[in-house]
């Protein structure tokens, strides 16, 4: 922003203008070494071809200063388009010099000289997306002017959408006319200062840029010194702050968007380099507290933003004030390290001193501008200079501290490697007394694994014989109840048939016949009765001898709710014979749409026994102890759900304690007395379910409530 405050001051230096007249005409009557600002203009906005005549009367129109600021110039940025017109008097005596004229402006415009189009910059329009503003060269341009009456016609539209700022104010359209040796004499001023201008800032802008890079190595060599990334960043965004539009290849003049946003970005570079320098400073002294710079950083960018709506204020906030208020919070993180003494935190407190008061100097110093420039370009450098030559110094004691370490690890790393050497050979000698240490224990390892085996073989061995006697006592149960029908109603049927052997010997006169019949009927019933228990005896028998074949492990289509009630009636009878005083009501919720599934027979069977068993067991353990309201109930379900079968098994019994819930389909885990349960019947059951079958087996438990085992098998 610095070169547009430069650039702008300099026009100004050279074009000394002659003060404004305010009647209708202007009158030319004489000319000096300054060039002299025409004035006197009138504005009518919109556009019409004949407004550029000398005929058309004007008298009319709002009188207007087209020099001032294009962002107060209210007028033509509301209407986009408009023309200003200008009568000119011109005496002989300056009508038959050779004359020059040159254009300062940050529209677009035709200008037009007693009807006649002379010059023309950017692209004028009534379309404003049409419209290009053009920023024009000073340099001088032969105009003819006629003695007496002239006639200057400018169309002038105004280019929406582009950041106006600058310190300078940027006219909407200036006219300046002298004579051609002493305008291009003034424009050779101009080209002189300008030259020195761009020696200044490509000196200083290169310097920065050379010490962005040294730091960059410096970085690449070592990622962990963030410091020095930091001021890189620094001096890279100060480097492009003071290089002059020429080292880009940009021109001073041409299109108005192009210098703007390069003046934009001019604006927030020294708001986000200061931002750099900041964090730079907090890496030295690594200083803690950073709400203070999210602040700063938020502060930034509303400055920055509001360039493009403030103008000149935002960009006094982002050009000045911002990046003095940075320092300042630089300077604060220095007295802080002060305090903690830090080392060398004076020494960079001086540096950033004399930044703000070498910076807020050149703000305010315009006495002369070839001086202002050079001591801006000075408070440019000067601190990274000073910074880095104190970054350099800092490395080259870090170097050599480094160095006088590396001789210390080096020296250690010999009585390291000697004391090695012994404690090699000490541990060679304990390494063979431990192998025949751990020769011996493996030997007994290996021998007390191999009775482990063994015992776990028995107990696997003793839980199926008690799932077996289980078992067994079931079926035996089982069969005893048609057993004892088919004897019951067989000595019935004998007192019968003998007393109707003794009706039948009576004579015949004394015969009953219609007991005879009564007799006969009943023999019938009875012996349909013997006949109906004697195959339901028959059919467990068949039905333990077809379980007991499926012993091949060949997975077989079954029926879960026929076997789920034929194994839940055996564990009930199995119990029942232990104790008879037990006793329990069974429920079942079987769907009878439940497909057959593929499964292992007597795992299934043993499975389902296991729950059953777990079940009655559980309930039957309440029951001793509940009250006389207490009604033992084991519960069976089954289901389809997400192609699986679903078996649940419930109890209203003791449940299972939380802190247990998770070992009790643990090997050898029991919550039984000793010599009541081996702890592998829910082992088994899980192994059988989940690797048998590839099912899944859940508990869902409440501790002196209830147990619901879920067995989930696949839908094959």
């Amino acid at each position: 922003m610095k070169r547009l405050y430069v650039f702008g001051f300099l026009l100004f230096m050279v074009t000394v203008k002659s003060l404004a007249q305010t009647g209708q005409v202007f009158n030319l009557n004489k000319l000096s070494k300054n060039d002299t600002l025409l004035s006197g203009w009138r504005f009518h906005a919109g556009d019409n071809p004949q407004w550029s005549q000398p005929g058309f009367d004007d008298g009319k129109w709002q009188p207007v200063d087209p020099g001032q600021d294009i962002n107060r110039f209210s007028a033509l940025k509301n209407a986009g388009i408009g023309w200003i017109r200008l009568h000119i008097k011109v005496d002989s005596s300056v009508a038959n010099q050779q004359l020059a004229a040159w254009v300062s402006q940050y529209t677009a415009s035709e200008v037009y000289l007693n009807g006649r189009q002379i010059l023309k910059y950017g692209t004028v329009s009534a379309n404003p997306a049409k419209v290009r503003a053009y920023l024009p060269s000073v340099e001088p341009n032969y105009i003819k002017l006629n003695p007496g009456d002239n006639l200057v016609a400018v169309r002038l539209a105004y280019q929406p959408n582009i950041p106006h700022v600058s310190y300078a104010p940027l006219t909407a359209f200036s006219l300046d006319i002298n004579s051609y040796q002493a305008a291009l004499s003034n424009y050779r001023n101009y080209e002189h200062d300008i030259t020195w201008f761009v020696i200044f800032s490509t000196l200083s802008g290169g310097i920065l840029l050379i010490i962005g890079f040294i730091h960059l190595v410096y970085f690449l060599f070592d990622r962990s010194q963030k410091v020095n990334l930091y001021y890189f960043l620094f001096n890279i965004i100060l480097s492009f702050y003071a290089l002059p539009n020429e080292v880009w290849g940009i021109e001073r003049f041409g299109p108005v968007s192009a210098q703007m946003w390069i003046s934009f970005a001019d604006g927030a570079a020294p708001a986000v380099g200061t931002l750099f320098l900041l964090m730079t400073i907090y890496a030295i002294f690594n200083y803690p507290y950073r709400m203070f710079f999210k602040l700063l950083v938020s502060v930034a960018i509303v400055s920055i933003v509001s360039m493009y709506s403030a103008g000149t204020i935002g960009l006094a906030m982002s050009n000045e004030i911002f990046p003095i208020v940075s320092l300042l919070a630089g300077a604060y993180v220095c007295i802080w390290a002060i305090r903690q003494q830090k080392k060398d935190a004076g020494f960079i407190l001086a540096g950033v001193l004399l930044f703000i008061a070498l910076t807020v100097i050149t703000a305010f110093l315009s006495d002369s501008i070839v001086f202002a420039q050079g001591l801006f370009d000075l408070s440019l450098i000067s601190f990274p200079i000073g910074m880095s030559f104190y970054l350099g110094v800092q490395n080259s004691l870090t170097n050599k501290k480094l160095r006088s370490m590396l001789v210390e690890v080096q020296t250690l790393s010999a009585q390291n490697l000697a004391q090695e050497v012994e404690k090699q050979k000490f541990l060679a000698s304990q390494n063979e007394t431990l192998e025949l240490q751990v020769t011996e224990r493996t030997a007994e390892l290996n021998q007390s694994l191999t009775n482990l085996k063994a015992t776990q073989t028995q107990l696997i061995q003793s839980e199926k014989m008690a799932s077996l006697g289980e078992l067994t006592a079931g079926i035996a149960h089982e069969i005893q109840n048609p057993l004892n029908f088919v004897n019951n109603f067989s000595e019935v049927n004998t007192e019968m048939l003998q007393e109707l052997k003794a009706e039948s010997e009576k004579p015949k006169a004394e015969r009953d016949e219609q007991l005879e019949m009564e007799l006969i009927n009943d023999l019938i019933q009875n012996e349909e009765k013997i006949n109906q228990h004697g195959k339901r005896a028959d059919s467990i028998v068949k039905g333990m001898l077809e379980h007991s074949r499926s012993h091949s492990g060949q997975k077989e289509p079954t029926d879960i709710n026929a076997m789920a009630d034929e194994f839940m009636r055996l564990s009930y009878h199995g119990l029942r014979a232990k104790d008879k005083s037990f006793n329990a009501e069974m429920g079942t919720h079987f769907d009878p749409e439940l497909p057959k599934i593929a499964v292992v027979q007597q795992d299934m069977g043993r499975v389902m026994l296991n729950l059953f068993n777990n079940a009655f067991y559980a309930v039957n353990q309440k029951s001793k102890t509940a009250g006389a309201d207490y009604k033992p109930k084991v519960t069976v379900t089954t289901s389809v759900e997400n192609n699986q079968v679903v078996i649940k098994v419930k109890d209203n019994g003791i449940g299972i304690p939380d802190a247990i819930k998770d070992k009790i389909m643990q090997p050898f885990f029991t919550t039984r007395p000793t010599g009541e349960g081996t702890g592998l019947g829910l082992s088994l059951t899980y192994d059988m379910v989940v690797k048998g079958h590839g099912g899944s087996i859940n508990v869902d438990t409440k501790e002196g409530s209830y147990a619901e085992f879920t067995v989930l098998l696949p839908v094959l």
